[in-house]
């Protein structure tokens, strides 16, 4: 072809339309599109600023080719829904005349332009009981230029840590509350000059005009100006083109480990990238949610593989790779197993402080062990506690996993349940151990203020509630507000001891599991009051007072009984009284 191995320019217009005819097509070896919002208001300043936004590659070819190889392609989005779209799969077999462009690199910068030129974003208002599956928690906006721009840009008294942003992803009502103009209008224009003839009719400043007309030449312009600027390869076979791609993206413009490993997992293995996402899609719908990334998910199909740990090419030798082709239907199971084994015993994403704490979990399950008895997702919640609480996870990741599946493949998954004792010889990089010590449980109750550490902990501690089915939360015992400034200074105590209670108020000593509804109901409720109308908690002292002014007698008391119940959970042998 007269075009193969050199650069063109195409206009951003030319392009999109490609894409909306389904001419430009996306390869499976491609990662997800994963741009955030903030990301392509940044493209659109770059544009309007005369900058350029980077090169693409596209390989040049046509249906007969496209028929003979059969690649897996993939449609560009349009309208993004974020953590749930997935690119529509093209069919194998292609009718139309005319050239397909395969887009090697640069699908992110043109999914952006997909989104902001013709589609929308949507993200999911995140929070605790706002489940993902009700469609009030998830947000559409369009992206909008800020009319007040540079207004706001000569105030003396404009806000310089949150500084006005001239283009911005909006909902209607929100665009409505402001003055903006919708980028996609100037879509609807067939030349610039009638673009300008409506923006002075609306009586625009010169400055305005000359962003929104600029933009408008740069979407259409497909010289030196334009914004898709490509190198056209035009090789003959499929696997000729990846070879390129793989090139060009391990030397100067390198995606992430986990987006070449994943390249060279589903290489020739044309149910791969499918099998993944809807894995992953399935894992992170489960419950109140997670955030299983593909990352954790190479990493472990690697501890599964009984590969090294480590997320490098040299990992996913072709041994390892076809292991897990061959094996995939009982991987993604035992993974699958494992989540919706954290669901019930009441996890999600914001009480997960460690996703690579789990990964011994999935291995323990792929070796034919079983843990749905109520025994073993009592030991889970212990294993996952101490892996948390300690941070046995987060440094030197690897020698932990690998650590921990040597304690696994010396031990009858099949025959045996799953026990915290199973790690009891695992010592890792700075003599840490999977072994809790009094130290530990002190550290716990003078340290860990309301989250997640302190959740999974309340969680061993309150081990009948049933997590899973109910919205319990963490609630203060004496509550909250009693300690704020203006409350608290009637009992007259110094301010040292005052700031010692503000702080004491978010430790486990003064935390309890209460349903959602009683929660509310409590609210800001004192404890006597509490106690007085028939309620109780757990681990209340006797013979101490439940007054505020007695708070310190309350912590002390009920920090005994905690430290004592933790010590029971964990077979402390007592060295000190």
């Amino acid at each position: 072809m007269a075009d193969s191995n050199k650069y063109i320019d195409m206009s951003a217009k030319e392009a999109l339309k490609l894409a909306k005819d389904k001419y430009l097509l996306l390869p499976d070896i491609q990662r997800e599109y994963v741009w955030s919002m903030e990301d392509i208001e940044k493209l659109f300043e770059s544009i309007v600023d005369g900058y350029p936004i980077g090169s693409c590659i596209f390989w040049k070819t046509n249906k007969k080719t496209l028929n003979a190889e059969k690649p897996n392609l993939y449609f560009f989005l349009r309208e993004f829904k974020r953590e749930e779209s997935k690119n529509e799969k093209a069919s194998e077999m292609f009718g139309e005349e005319g050239d397909y462009y395969i887009v090697l690199d640069g699908q992110q910068r043109i999914t952006s332009l997909n989104i902001a030129l013709y589609g929308s974003y949507t993200c999911y208002k995140g929070g605790r009981g706002r489940s993902k599956s009700d469609p009030k928690y998830w947000i559409t906006r369009e992206l909008y230029y800020n009319l007040d721009f540079y207004k706001n840009e000569e105030d003396e008294e404009k806000d310089d840590e949150n500084p006005p942003k001239r283009f911005s992803f909006l909902t209607k009502e929100d665009a409505n509350n402001g003055n903006y103009y919708k980028v996609k209008n100037i879509l609807a224009f067939d030349d610039d000059r009638a673009l300008l003839r409506e923006l002075i009719k609306a009586g625009y400043e010169e400055i305005i005009q000359n962003d929104l007309c600029r933009l408008f030449s740069r979407i259409h312009s497909s010289g030196s100006d334009g914004i898709v600027h490509y190198y056209c390869i035009s090789e003959n076979t499929y696997d000729e083109a990846l070879d390129i791609f793989v090139r060009v993206n391990s030397t100067g413009r390198k995606l992430s480990k986990s987006d070449l490993l994943f390249s060279t997992l589903i290489d020739g293995w044309k149910e791969g990238k499918e099998n993944i996402e809807n894995t992953l899609k399935s894992a992170n719908s489960k419950g109140d949610s997670f955030s299983f990334s593909r990352d954790y998910l190479m990493r472990l199909l690697l501890v599964l593989a009984d590969a090294p740990t480590n997320l490098k090419i040299e990992s996913f030798d072709k041994k390892t790779i076809q292991k897990i082709r061959d094996d995939w239907e009982n991987l993604s199971k035992a993974f699958i197993n494992m989540v919706e084994t954290l669901v019930s015993i009441g996890l999600s994403d914001g009480f997960l402080t460690s996703y690579n704490a789990t990964m011994p979990i999935v291995y323990f399950i792929y070796k034919g062990g079983k843990i749905n008895s109520e025994g073993a997702k009592k030991e889970i919640r212990k294993f996952l506690s101490i892996s948390m609480a300690k941070r046995l996870f987060g440094v030197a990741s690897n020698d932990a996993l690998r650590s921990t599946r040597a304690a696994l493949q010396s031990y009858d998954c099949k025959k045996n349940p799953f026990v915290l004792s199973i790690f009891d010889s695992v010592t890792l990089t700075g003599n840490r151990t999977f072994k809790v010590e009094e130290t530990d449980i002190d550290y716990w109750l003078d340290n860990y203020t309301i989250g997640p550490n302190t959740y999974i902990i309340l969680s061993l501690l309150y081990p009948t509630l049933k997590l899973s089915q109910e919205s319990f939360h963490q609630d203060h015992c004496h509550p909250h507000v009693s300690f704020d400034d203006k409350p608290i200074s009637s009992l007259g105590l110094s301010e040292e001891t005052v700031r010692e209670w503000q702080y004491k108020r978010n430790l486990l000593p003064n935390l309890q599991f209460l349903e959602g509804r009683e929660n509310e109901s409590k609210n800001k409720t004192p404890l006597k009051d509490w106690i007085a109308d028939g309620n109780t908690i757990k681990f209340l002292p006797s013979g101490v007072s439940l007054e505020l002014k007695d708070f310190d007698d309350f912590f002390t008391e009920r920090r005994k009984l905690i430290r004592g119940e933790l010590i029971r959970i964990f077979n402390i042998k007592i060295i000190t009284e």
